[in-house]
């Protein structure tokens, strides 16, 4: 009988010490599931587009670099905190230009990108160099609008010429020969808009003996394409919900001072 019971205590023993070993074991294996598990990643695919400057981006190397298009896929944590995406110039940027974004949370043509990293996404990054803006690079696929009004732009003209602005915007925007005349262009969130001026050349506000035309050009300021720059750069405004304001002088050296004025409209963070 006490052999019996004996043997009997000493499976029952056995068997919780058995029991301790698969407890232990499986705690073990869930702590290093728990370590080791695949962390939720997304995609932030990144394209480089400008014949500008070559443009060093993060992430992995998807494919090699074209004459001005790259691409990389940065891998990172889903999350719903907000991060930075940068590139990086391989060259000195030209005066006045910078890089643009599309596809961020500022909205198009950003001069910075941050992101939501919780789900794959496409990035693309240029410049707003003549080169860049004259073909569209990186197309007028936009972020996600701020809003979904239009903004408005408004053009003041600094001079007593009559100059023209022709584009791709609605109505009609030029100076009848009064300094200050103002008019205003209707944009939307996420369009791309590109200004040019025409000089009507009969009119001469200034009438003297012995004047020439070498003068005939006009500059802006407020543009998102650079400081200010001569029209032989086609104005860049990206469009909005906020009001915006470009403003234009002539290249005349009867009117610097008008001219001088119009820096007061220079748009932070442009070059």
């Amino acid at each position: 009988m006490h052999r019996v019971l004996g043997a009997y205590v000493m499976r029952r023993r056995v068997f919780w010490g058995t029991g301790v070993v698969l407890v232990v074991l499986i705690l073990a294996a869930g702590t290093a599931y728990f370590l080791v598990r695949p962390t939720d990643s997304v995609r932030l695919n990144i394209v480089a587009d400008s014949g500008v400057v070559p443009l060093t981006l993060p992430g992995e190397a998807s494919e090699s670099c074209g004459e001005r298009v790259c691409r990389s896929v940065l891998r990172v944590d889903k999350s719903d905190q907000v991060r930075s995406v940068s590139a990086t110039p391989d060259d000195a940027l030209p005066q006045g230009v910078r890089l643009a974004y599309w596809g961020c949370g500022e909205g198009p043509g950003s001069a910075t990108c941050t992101v939501r990293p919780d789900r794959d996404t496409t990035i693309c990054v240029t410049t707003t160099g003549p080169a860049d803006v004259e073909r569209n690079a990186c197309g007028t696929r936009p972020g996600t609008p701020v809003a979904e009004a239009p903004g408005t732009l408004s053009v003041i003209f600094n001079t007593k010429w009559k100059i023209k602005l022709f584009g791709n915007f609605d109505g009609s925007c030029a100076s009848d020969g009064t300094l200050g005349k103002r008019c205003e262009i209707s944009i939307k969130p996420g369009k791309i808009y590109y200004l040019r001026a025409q000089f009507e050349k009969a009119a001469d506000p200034y009438p003297r003996s012995g004047r020439s035309w070498d003068f005939h050009y006009v500059t802006y300021e407020g543009c998102n394409s650079g400081m200010g720059h001569a029209d032989a750069i086609t104005c860049v405004v990206f469009g909005g919900a906020k009001p915006a304001m470009v403003c234009v002088a002539s290249g005349d050296p009867a009117e610097q001072k008008p001219a001088r004025e119009c820096l007061a409209y220079r748009r932070a963070g442009t070059s």
